[in-house]
């Protein structure tokens, strides 16, 4: 049986961390022959908050000793709203038996409203493990 990570996103407005509350959190994964598997969409509470997201992961023995192979998933999570900018953070590292926590700070279009049909795009770097 395959090992499972969870991932919650967290998203917000200023640097207050103002909560979010329905915006749109779209989680996807590139599969090995490239195409791009949905694995959830999910709307944010009143506290800009996610219900988890259970990902399959590799097993946890896999970061127990050096190997090539990753100890983690990947993973993409797209954040919208209609009063605000489009966020998306590539290469979320989801890990087994851990719940890692996105954080996704959104521009209100108000303070920027030529941007209202763009997208920010954020990657993360591989951890050096």
């Amino acid at each position: 049986m395959a090992a499972k990570g969870s991932l919650l996103a967290h998203i917000f407005t200023s640097d207050s961390n103002i909560p979010v509350e329905e915006a749109t959190v779209t989680v996807t994964q590139t599969q090995p022959d490239g195409l791009i598997e949905l694995l959830a969409v999910r709307i944010t509470d009143e506290s800009g908050l996610t219900k988890p997201l259970e990902v399959p992961t590799p097993e946890k023995a896999v970061s127990q000793a050096p190997s090539e192979e990753q100890p983690f998933s990947l993973v993409q999570v797209t954040a919208e709203h209609p009063l605000y900018e489009r966020i998306v953070v590539k290469d979320v590292q989801i890990f087994p038996d851990t719940v890692s926590i996105q954080n996704m700070q959104l521009i209100p279009l108000a303070e920027a409203p030529e941007v209202f049909n763009q997208t920010e795009v954020f990657p993360i770097p591989p951890q050096n493990l």
